[in-house]
């Protein structure tokens, strides 16, 4: 049976690099149970491995990020096996946000719907000029949920609503100028910005970046005064291994 989901594992001096691509490119990279499951599966095993610096997920094709979920699928769907498809795809964006190392979005044409709602929980989003962000189940008869539940802290609650009540379509520079997409590039320079975006990742302590991530997912959850005292927590913590003292020597005693 044809995979869904593809995996590339590239090793480098400073830890691996994941690619994990969806590949339905005859639905524009939709999302039904089948390639919900393949892509729990690939983020929960890749997870195990923390020698993974950096997570791209990616669709395959020059048209499509994610479409969205199928909606040939989500027209048979009942109360109860609804409940189950769309806990499922919660539970791919929720691995996708508290993966321990840092997932960029390399988003390559269409992100709507479910494919942005997975955009959204990565860490970084990397666009090309002619990629198109929406959220249109209204109009297909169903709300916007599970990780659109993210869309009113990085856009603002009224550019949200605007956008789940509507379901019309963000451009790629509409969707960098208010915060979702933070590299935007012609569409011939997306791999290379992607590339550039792994290299200044790479170039960060690994254990920093786990800590920093879980930092992140802290702030995002707790009030400010808690993501205060927690930061006092990580910082000492960043200390239980060498990597702050290899760094900074390594850093005191660069040529000048």
């Amino acid at each position: 049976m044809a995979k869904f989901v593809r995996t590339d594992l590239e090793d480098t001096p400073d830890g691996k690099i994941a690619r994990v691509t969806i590949d339905n490119q005859r639905k524009l990279n939709t999302l039904n149970s089948v390639v919900i499951g393949e892509l729990n599966e690939t983020l929960t095993h890749l997870d195990k491995d923390t020698d993974i610096a950096i997570l791209i997920l990616t669709g395959a094709g020059n048209k499509s990020f994610i479409g969205g979920a199928d909606i040939s699928e989500m027209a048979r769907l009942n109360p109860d096996t609804a409940r189950t498809f769309i806990t499922n795809m919660h539970h791919a964006c929720h691995k996708v946000r508290y993966f321990h190392a840092p997932v960029v979005a390399r988003v390559n044409g269409f992100s709507l719907g479910a494919g942005m709602e997975l955009a959204a929980a990565c860490d970084m989003i990397v666009a090309c000029e002619s990629a198109q962000f929406a959220m249109p189940e209204v109009r297909v008869g169903i709300p916007s949920v599970i990780d659109a539940a993210l869309l009113p802290q990085i856009l603002g609650f009224n550019l949200a609503r605007d956008l789940v009540l509507t379901g019309r379509s963000l451009s790629a520079t509409e969707a960098r100028d208010a915060g979702l997409v933070q590299r935007l590039v012609e569409d011939d320079a997306l791999d290379a910005e992607v590339d550039k975006v792994i290299a200044e990742i790479l170039d960060g302590g690994r254990n920093a970046m786990a800590i920093q991530k879980q930092l992140c997912n802290d702030w995002e959850n707790n009030t400010l005064r808690d993501g205060i005292q927690l930061g006092i927590e990580a910082f000492s913590h960043s200390y239980e291994s060498d990597e702050p003292h290899k760094m900074m020597e390594k850093f005191l005693n660069r040529p000048r």
